[in-house]
């Protein structure tokens, strides 16, 4: 089985490793656009012999097709890659293309879509997909689904190494079942959704509208790969990076959301939400560096001060 992938970002490292190992690997194919999680992995390609290529989005009907037909491959697998394929590349390897996505499709189809589920305080209706490609974005039918349940807490970066892991399982089971008519079934309707990459007030703490829980799950679904979910304090734009509920009493009169209501050395900074719910902040990132609560609250930030 010769297995060509599209990849954009280390978290196929895992599946990559698998296939090399196996002796499947013919070649991994990436953007033109490098940015540091490919570029990781085009230093692990190096590092151990695996041939790469790059190619524009303009190529993908010219350069990349005549590359492609010359591979002769089995499989395409898609693992993170950025860029629509034609549809008339469908039929170049033998067995078609396949896509992995982060979610249980169709919910959630489209780009980062652990980030919206996280968000979104999605628990047990989550997991990964393998599926055909078809002439759109993560439709096609759908080979292998796992539920990967959304632990409390788990930020986008853990949860996303975890369904990385989780991946090689089903990658094995795919290239051993391929070539025996595996059925393939066609996605239900019924729990259809689509998100849109996200834009900067996606990202962004609503004190007056959002819940300590709604805060929790957009701080989480941020760290790590936006570094944060966005508040100013004192004008300055920083990024929230962990946080956690907590139990705060004998606070008169109810302060306005963004309220920093305790700060101190020992026990660090807790903030005021809707509903006279509370927040600790434990960890934020500014233009400084990254900080505990308590390092700011050793440093003199106040109770009083809003976060925007």
């Amino acid at each position: 089985m010769k297995v060509i992938l599209l990849v954009n970002h280390v978290y196929a490292i895992p599946t990559i490793n698998f296939l090399a190992s196996k002796q499947m690997l013919q070649a991994i194919v990436m953007p033109d656009v490098v940015q540091p999680y490919n570029q990781q992995v085009e230093t692990l390609a190096k590092a151990n012999s695996i041939p790469y290529k790059r190619f524009a989005k303009k190529e993908l009907n010219s350069a990349f097709k005549e590359w492609l037909i010359k591979q002769a491959p089995d499989i395409v697998l898609g693992y993170t890659f950025s860029y629509k394929i034609p549809e008339d590349l469908f039929s170049i390897p033998v067995f078609g293309f396949f896509n992995v996505h982060y979610s249980l499709l169709p919910a959630y189809m489209g780009p980062l879509p652990v980030f919206w589920q996280i968000k979104n305080g999605e628990r047990e209706s989550a997991g990964i997909t393998i599926h055909k490609m078809d002439k759109e974005f993560d439709t096609g039918p759908v080979f292998r689904q796992q539920v990967v349940p959304i632990s409390p807490g788990e930020t986008q970066g853990l949860y996303s190494a975890k369904l990385s892991a989780l991946t090689v399982t089903l990658i094995a089971d795919f290239v051993d079942k391929i070539s025996s008519d595996s059925p393939l079934q066609p996605a239900s309707d019924s729990k259809k959704s689509y998100y849109s990459r996200p834009e900067p007030n996606d990202f962004t703490i609503n004190w007056q509208n959002d819940g300590a829980e709604e805060i929790e799950n957009l701080t989480n679904a941020c760290n790590s790969e936006i570094g944060g979910a966005i508040t100013t304090l004192n004008g300055q734009i920083i990024k929230i990076v962990e946080v956690t509920k907590a139990n705060v009493t004998g606070v008169e009169p109810i302060p306005a959301p963004g309220t920093i209501v305790h700060s101190d050395i020992n026990n660090g900074l807790y903030v005021a939400c809707k509903g006279n719910e509370y927040l600790r902040i434990n960890v934020l990132q500014m233009p400084e560096g990254v900080f505990s609560g308590n390092k700011l609250a050793t440093m003199g930030l106040q109770a009083g001060a809003i976060f925007g």
